[in-house]
């Protein structure tokens, strides 16, 4: 591995050791530092290996946030499908998507530009800014978590909070394991947002009829997204998305499908850092997510 990359490891977990004793900078330590000894990344444009030999490669000797081996287990079945369910998985990998990404960019701004004027419910008279997403479809994966936060109103971004931080570290190591060989995984490259488009005052929970007006806004995006696979990052965006009441630890290390999506649940990143005994079940759910994508 090149003297650049060793630097740049050294340079993070420098970094990592000025942050408060959370005990959540370790995930992109270790992740970094398994990519570090780890073969290089497959270049996105040469042909793909057999999905098959894909899924080995991603699922061999992997470990979970805290760097301890994970057992290989196949992967579970589809057990569940939501009513909006279409019998065509959408393309995965950049390469297929060109055409997808090229279409969603106005849609998506379009969509943005009307959430940004809504005034369907309360909300818009506590919100600072609202909050469309960030991201594209290039990659083809879509994390949907639940409202936005204090910092996420005050930037208009989501996920820029210490859950959001959590969750970029999430994306990172996943990229530097390369769970999902041939495609680059970044906040730019996968699709973020949320249920609700404003902030519930006090950050209290999401109201029915706030989910009712606001959740069309998601289902749009959704739908010039095409993902390939979709992660609902805690129990609203589950419900909503899987059309089932349940915990999150009912829902999740199953595989549901949404119109051309398959679908899978996690724990929000905000509950990793009220218990960081989630970090462990979020890493196998992100090893599911990419066994999933790889394969139709």
């Amino acid at each position: 591995m090149s003297d650049e990359l060793a630097r740049i490891v050294r340079g993070v977990r420098r970094a990592l050791e000025l942050e408060d004793a959370s005990g959540i900078g370790e995930l992109f330590v270790a992740s970094a530092e398994r990519a570090r000894l780890s073969p290089a990344r497959t270049d996105p444009t040469s042909s793909p290996a057999p999905a098959a030999a894909q899924v080995e490669g991603a699922t061999k000797s992997e470990k979970d946030l805290f760097g301890h081996p994970v057992p290989k287990t196949a992967a579970p079945a589809v057990v569940e499908e939501t009513p909006q369910r279409s019998s065509d998985l959408a393309p995965a990998g950049i390469a297929g998507r060109g055409a997808i990404l090229k279409a969603s960019l106005p849609v998506l701004e379009q969509i943005a530009e009307e959430i940004r004027a809504c005034r369907q419910c309360g909300l818009c008279e506590t919100r600072t800014q609202a909050v469309p997403g960030v991201g594209s479809a290039a990659s083809g994966i879509v994390f949907v978590g639940e409202a936005p936060g204090a910092e996420e109103d005050r930037r208009g971004e989501p996920f820029v909070g210490r859950a959001g931080e959590l969750l970029t570290k999430i994306i990172q190591a996943m990229d530097e394991a390369h769970l999902v060989p041939g495609v680059s995984l970044s906040r730019e490259s996968v699709y973020i947002c949320n249920v609700l488009k404003c902030r519930p005052p006090e950050n209290r929970n999401p109201l029915p009829h706030e989910v009712e007006l606001c959740s069309p806004y998601l289902e749009r995006q959704l739908a010039a997204l095409q993902p390939r696979i979709i992660c609902c990052l805690g129990k609203f965006a589950a419900e909503l998305l899987v059309g089932a009441k349940g915990t999150i630890g009912a829902l999740r290390g199953k595989v549901y499908r949404y119109q051309g999506a398959k679908l899978i649940v996690t724990y929000h990143p905000a509950a990793c850092l009220r218990n960081p005994a989630y970090k462990r079940p979020v890493w196998e759910d992100m090893q599911l997510l990419a066994r999933e994508y790889l394969t139709d």
